[in-house]
């Protein structure tokens, strides 16, 4: 074993750039990181809960289809638009990024590139950029919480009274 120390590369200090600024661009890199794992896992948990509410349907008595399938729709439907805002769901072949347009997760994603790509302080552009598209992606979680927070109890409610487990958003997908 031996000791060693990591140093700015010479090469950079002598085009005038800092640690401050390498440290800068890492903290942008890992806020862009965590915005495309919040993306992603917004869908994640939206299509668990689709699958449970499927499962759920099932189960219900011929009787009492109507309503509840309404309350799943109320639930379901505000979920969706979340779902195709934070990404393309539309996308099933390899041809398909080309007929049909990016979403929040791979414009967030393909930020990280930019700001990557070189050695140096992030630019003010990809910083404004990305305060617009997170600004975006948030206010389509806090819809996504809001629908959670509402339109769920109103379907568990009337699930619990069918006797049928609940829909549990921390399920885990299975």
């Amino acid at each position: 074993t031996r000791d060693f120390t990591v140093a700015l590369d010479p090469r950079l200090k002598a085009d005038g750039i800092s640690e401050a600024d390498l440290a800068a661009q890492f903290k942008l890199s890992l806020e862009v990181r965590d915005k495309v794992s919040a993306a992603n896992q917004a869908v994640i948990d939206i299509r668990n809960i689709r699958e449970q509410v499927n499962q759920r349907l099932q189960k219900v008595p011929a009787r009492k289809k109507v309503e509840i399938q309404k309350l799943a729709d109320g639930l379901l439907q505000p979920l969706a638009v979340v779902e195709e805002e934070a990404y393309q769901v539309k996308n099933r072949s390899g041809q398909d990024p080309l007929n049909y347009p990016i979403r929040l997760n791979n414009k967030i994603a393909a930020l990280a590139g930019v700001i990557e790509s070189a050695d140096n302080r992030p630019t003010d552009q990809s910083i404004e950029v990305f305060k617009e598209l997170s600004a975006q992606l948030d206010a389509q979680l806090e819809k996504m919480k809001q629908t959670l927070k509402t339109e769920l109890p109103r379907l568990n409610a009337a699930l619990k009274r069918e006797r049928i487990d609940a829909v549990d958003p921390a399920a885990k997908p299975k």
